[in-house]
């Protein structure tokens, strides 16, 4: 059995024209609402062996947010280009290319792509990712390159204005 944490980047910032999409930051909202996720996945007592991050700024800085929350080092941390804007096969490759030995893993990327990962890993998941918000589920597989559709099943769902 597998768990994959499936996390949308925090909110990023439209300030800046002359930055292009890849190279937006987090806004203050983004700066504080991953640390504020990060505190919630520690207290389901869910700590990530290995991350999955697009390369596009804000899934980076919102990735380091996390990690720095939960003191994971830069050991776990995996970056990638292939996520960024990736369709839901892109997305399926990297949860199918993650190392076996890993059992708990977090993919962080952008939408409309994790939404869509989400209800492809479980069709009743039915979710669309605010900003931050992360699902996660249980796989029934045993290796990472087995993930089909509707392999898993949701334990929970949570973003940072739920229960505000």
């Amino acid at each position: 059995m597998k768990k994959l944490i499936v996390t949308r980047h925090a909110k990023s910032s439209w300030n800046n024209n002359s930055l292009s999409d890849f190279q937006r930051p987090l806004n203050n909202r983004g700066i504080k609402d991953a640390p504020v996720m990060a505190d919630r996945l520690a207290n389901r007592n869910l700590i990530p062996e290995l991350v999955v991050s697009s390369t596009a700024v804000r899934a980076l800085e919102t990735t380091e947010l996390l990690m720095t929350t939960l003191r994971l080092g830069t050991e776990k941390l995996i970056t990638t280009d292939s996520i960024y804007e990736a369709p839901l096969s892109a997305l399926e490759q990297a949860v199918c290319n993650l190392p076996d030995h890993v059992t708990l893993a977090m993919i962080v990327g952008h939408n409309p792509g994790v939404s869509s990962l989400c209800d492809h890993l479980c069709s009743n998941a039915n979710l669309q990712m605010p900003t931050c918000a992360m699902a996660c589920f249980d796989l029934d597989v045993n290796q990472w390159a087995d993930v089909y559709r509707d392999c898993g099943e949701m334990l929970w769902y949570d973003y940072p204005k739920n229960g505000q």
